[in-house]
C-alpha cells in the first residue's frame, strides 16, 4: 500500500517517467543559461552576444545574468539547475526510499531558492529572465509531484546526501578551473579583438557632432586620434556598463581621446523606431539630461548611478537637484535636440544599445574593458 503514494518507488510510471523529463528539461534550461553566462562574461569576439531569451526589456536574460544573484563566488548560479537536473534523473531510476525521501527535501530547498529568486527579479530587477522563470516552473512542478504523491517524509539519508553534495562539489570544482582558464583566456585575446576590430566596416562618424561631451581631448572632436560616439539609453543595465568604463579610458588615454554622447532611448515617447513597450522614463531622463550641455555630464554620470532608482517622482527631484527647471521635459527645442541624435543612428542601422562607434566603426553590447583598450591602442601606435 505504500508503494501506491510514490512517486518514484514503481519504476518508470508516468507520473515518474514525467519528473524524468522534466529533469531532462532542467538541465538543458541550466546549460543554455550557463552558455548565456560565458557569452556575456567571456565572449569570444566583439559582435555583441545575442540571446533567445532577450525577447523585450520586461524578458530578458541579461539582467538577471549580471546582477548580484546571477553568480555566486563568480560561478553562475544556472549551474546548480544542471545539478538539480542530474539529481532528478537519478531519483527516477533509483528506486530507492532513502533516495526519495532525501530528493523530496531537496527539491523543497530548490523550490524555495526558486521562489526567492523570483520575487528578487521580479521587484528588485524589475525584470524576468524567460529562461529562468521556465526553470522556476519546472522546479515548481516537480516538488509538486513529491508533495502530492510520495507518502514518505522530509529527511536527508546519510550516504545519499553525502551523494547528493559530491554531485554539487565535482562540478563546482570543474567550473572553477575553467573559469580559471576564461580569466587567462581574456589576456590572449587581446590580439584576436584587435583583428577584428580592424577588420569591421568603417562608416565614418555621425553626420553630426553631439553637444554632449563626456569627454573632449583635442580642440575639435573630428581632430581626436581617438573619437568614441556612444549610442546610449538610461535605462539600459549595459549602457551603465559602458558609462563607468569611460572614465577609466579617459585616465589612459587622457587628451587623445574625445567621448560624445548620443540620446538613443528605447522608448516609444520619443523613438519612433520602437514599436510596443520600451523603457518607461528614457524619454524624460533624456530630456533632463540634455536640457543644459554645461550640466550634461554631472546629471548623465548621476542618472547612471541611481539608474535602478529611476521613476517620474525621481527625475523631477533630480532636476531639483541639478537646478534645472521642469520645462526640460517639454522643451520642444530639447525634445528636437533627442530627435537629431536619434535619427544620427539611422546611418548605422542601430538594433540595441549601448552601440559605440569608434573612428566610424561600429560595436555592438558591452565589450570587456581589457580589449576595449587594446582596441583604442591600436589607433595610436
Amino acid at each position: 500500500m505504500e508503494n501506491k503514494k510514490s512517486l518514484t518507488l514503481n519504476g518508470l510510471v508516468p507520473l515518474n517517467f514525467l519528473y524524468l523529463l522534466l529533469s531532462v528539461a532542467m538541465i538543458f534550461v541550466g546549460a543554455y543559461l550557463t552558455g548565456h553566462f560565458f557569452d556575456t562574461f567571456y565572449p569570444d569576439g566583439i559582435s555583441g552576444s545575442s540571446s533567445l531569451c532577450n525577447i523585450n526589456d520586461f524578458w530578458a536574460c541579461d539582467q538577471a545574468t549580471q546582477s548580484p544573484l546571477g553568480s555566486i563566488g563568480g560561478m553562475p548560479t544556472s549551474i546548480f539547475g544542471i545539478i538539480m537536473g542530474v539529481i532528478g534523473i537519478f531519483a527516477a531510476f533509483a528506486g530507492s526510499k532513502a533516495v526519495e525521501r532525501t530528493t523530496k527535501t531537496v527539491l523543497l530547498v530548490n523550490f524555495i531558492a526558486c521562489l526567492v529568486l523570483f520575487l528578487y527579479s521580479l521587484l528588485a530587477l524589475g525584470s524576468l529572465c524567460p529562461m529562468c522563470t521556465a526553470y522556476y516552473v519546472i522546479s515548481a512542478i516537480c516538488y509538486f509531484l513529491f508533495h502530492k504523491y510520495s507518502h514518505l517524509g522530509f529527511g536527508i539519508d546519510p550516504k545519499i546526501g553525502g551523494l547528493y553534495f559530491a554531485l554539487v562539489l565535482i562540478p563546482l570544482i570543474g567550473m572553477n578551473f575553467y573559469i580559471g582558464n576564461k580569466e587567462a583566456k581574456k589576456v590572449s585575446l587581446t590580439d584576436s579583438y584587435v583583428k577584428q576590430f580592424k577588420a569591421l566596416k568603417d562608416y565614418g562618424d555621425p553626420e553630426v557632432e553631439s553637444e554632449f561631451k563626456i569627454h573632449v581631448g583635442e580642440k575639435n572632436f573630428s581632430e581626436s586620434p581617438i573619437r568614441v560616439t556612444i549610442f546610449s539609453d538610461f535605462q539600459c543595465p549595459y549602457c551603465q556598463a559602458v558609462a563607468d568604463q569611460a572614465p577609466e579610458l579617459i585616465r589612459e588615454f587622457k587628451d587623445k581621446i574625445s567621448i560624445q554622447y548620443m540620446f538613443y532611448p528605447l522608448d516609444p515617447g520619443c523613438n519612433k523606431n520602437m514599436k510596443g513597450g520600451g523603457h518607461n522614463y528614457a524619454c524624460k531622463a533624456a530630456y533632463l539630461a540634455a536640457c543644459d550641455t554645461k550640466k550634461f555630464a554631472e546629471v548623465h554620470d548621476h542618472i547612471f548611478k541611481k539608474q535602478s532608482e529611476i521613476s517620474n517622482e525621481n527625475l523631477n527631484a533630480w532636476a531639483d537637484k541639478f537646478g534645472l527647471p521642469k520645462t526640460c521635459f517639454t522643451d520642444s527645442k530639447i525634445h528636437e535636440k533627442i530627435q537629431q541624435t536619434l535619427n544620427a543612428g539611422d546611418k548605422y542601422n542601430l538594433q540595441s544599445t549601448p552601440t559605440i562607434i569608434i573612428n566610424g566603426k561600429k560595436l555592438e553590447g558591452l565589450v570587456p574593458t581589457v580589449h576595449l583598450k587594446s582596441m583604442l591602442r591600436s589607433l595610436i601606435k
